[in-house]
């Protein structure tokens, strides 16, 4: 990835903005059933282990290319991203194909609830976390890239 951004740096104009928004891992998504006002809590969704490896190889890559001067953080922080689904069951589905997400959602309320509710609306709220980086001029020695 650290290729990627001195790709990125190369092309951008010294004072052009990178966006880097990305799911953030460190935080767990959550499913939620829609409600007339407001969603309920009925589950926790985490992060696979695999892509909890690759978020970290990304803010490993983020962090260098800040230290060799090539970027300087402008701005960063998070939202939330509702992924919406029809009934309990298409959330269910989207999870069991979903690369990123662990495939069942940890329920924090019981089957006789969930049964009664199945047909409700549900979401999976997740969190997005972005940063605002921009471009400095070239530094005159970059260092180059190491495998991680």
């Amino acid at each position: 990835m650290v290729d990627a951004l001195v790709e990125i740096h190369r092309v951008l104009a010294p004072g052009g903005t990178l966006v880097d928004a990305r799911p953030d891992s460190r935080v767990p998504a959550y499913a939620e059933r829609r409600k007339p006002r407001g969603f309920q809590r009925f589950g926790v969704v985490k992060t696979s282990r695999l892509e909890l490896a690759n978020d970290r190889a990304s803010d490993r890559a983020i962090t260098r290319v800040v230290r060799d001067g090539l970027f300087k953080r402008r701005r960063n922080g998070r939202f939330w991203h509702r992924v919406p689904f029809s009934d309990l069951a298409e959330l269910r589905k989207y999870l069991s194909e979903h690369l990123r997400f662990v495939h069942r959602a940890e329920w924090v309320v019981d089957a006789a609830t969930r049964k009664r509710h199945s047909n409700d609306q549900f979401v999976i709220r997740r969190a997005v976390r972005y940063g605002l980086l921009e471009a400095l001029r070239s530094p005159r020695n970059i260092s180059p890239a190491r495998p991680d």
